[in-house]
């Protein structure tokens, strides 16, 4: 019976140190993950900066983007004379993880380069409802409704109103071309 002790206690040894092997490796795979995503989530992460899908660059934040976007429209309206310009539309900013980030200035530089379409709030002039053309803004879009209607008194210009609308910079018109496209709606 002493034999059998002895086996059957070598035998418990046996389990106990299979059952530490055991609980060091599962122990040492937690560790393994925790720091494997640590490493991952400890790299760089940031945006890729889309415009009609051609990558532009990386930023680090949204932030960046959208004070470059801000710096371009405030310098665009000093430009102008317009408060009311947007920088194109377009734009998709999609998480990913980021090797050289563009700074504020770089990506200013970016977004300039890349010939991207002004858009304005303003105002459409419509006709019996068929657009005349598009003024750079609600009030100017007025102005003109306003001479058409001094000029025409004696014509009925009731079907006359303007609309706002977002649209691009270069479709716009001046107040001249916009009277000279009613007047000669009218003719």
């Amino acid at each position: 019976m002493n034999e059998a002790v002895k086996i059957e206690r070598e035998k418990r040894r046996i389990q106990r140190k299979r059952k530490r092997q055991r609980s060091s490796i599962v122990a040492f795979m937690i560790l393994f993950i925790v720091t494997s995503t640590g490493v991952v989530g400890a790299q760089t992460q940031g945006y890729e900066v889309f415009y009609h899908g051609e990558s532009l660059g990386y930023v680090q934040t949204s932030g960046v983007f959208k004070a470059a976007v801000e710096r371009i429209e405030n310098d665009l309206m000093e430009c102008y004379n317009y408060d009311n310009i947007n920088l194109g539309d377009g734009f998709e900013l999609i998480p990913a993880r980021v090797e050289n980030p563009m700074d504020l200035d770089n990506c200013v530089k970016v977004l300039n380069s890349k010939g991207i379409e002004l858009y304005v709030n303003g105002a459409a002039v419509l006709m019996d409802g068929e657009k005349i053309g598009t003024a750079t803004s609600l009030d100017q879009a007025r102005g003109v409704i306003e001479a058409y209607r001094n000029i025409n008194s004696n014509k009925n210009n009731s079907e006359l109103k303007c609309v706002e609308v977002m649209v691009p910079l270069s479709e716009t018109k001046d107040f001249a071309a916009m009277l000279s496209a009613l007047k000669a709606r009218t003719k």
